[in-house]
């Protein structure tokens, strides 16, 4: 994908509307609703995720081990991050020391409780094709809720 140039007023509106988005997610509907709505949303950028994955590793993985190993060599090579994802059974743990969110490091979305739930469902749809049974986020800890990083652990039937 080749890099765009935004204009600065696009930026600014982008900013306004997601901000929008969330208070009115926050203020109007219950907490439940708010993250279930979240959590769809990160639906498309674990696509985007998964296609550059598929892309860097060669090919599709086959399995939740092949999805981690493929993630972690994206990471590796071309994030130049020391953030890994680290499998144990049925869980897989991902920690981070900053947002990893696009929006948030670009500054067009702030970090917040419901605004985290988006990452919370880009991590399940991210595992969902490699498997049988339920896939679920649990949020550890995250910047947007007030802590010093971001803690995710993906519970799944594979």
């Amino acid at each position: 994908m080749s890099k765009i140039e935004i204009p600065q007023a696009a930026a600014d509106r982008c900013k306004v509307w997601i901000k929008a988005i969330t208070e009115t997610l926050e203020k109007n509907v219950d907490k439940q609703t708010a993250e279930k709505t979240m959590r769809a949303a990160g639906k498309s950028c674990a696509e985007q995720l998964l296609s550059k994955t598929i892309d860097h590793f060669g090919r599709r993985p086959e399995s939740v081990a092949e999805l981690v190993e493929a993630i972690n060599k994206r990471r590796r090579e071309c994030l130049d991050t020391e953030n890994y994802w680290r499998l144990e059974e049925k869980k897989a743990f991902f920690k981070l020391d900053r947002c990893g969110c696009d929006l948030v490091e670009s500054c067009l979305a702030d970090p917040g409780p419901t605004f985290c739930q988006c990452s919370a469902g880009m991590f399940e749809n991210l595992f969902k094709p490699f498997c049988t049974g339920e896939v679920h986020t649990e949020i550890v800890k995250a910047i947007g809720m007030g802590n010093d990083c971001c803690e995710f652990i993906v519970h799944f039937e594979e």
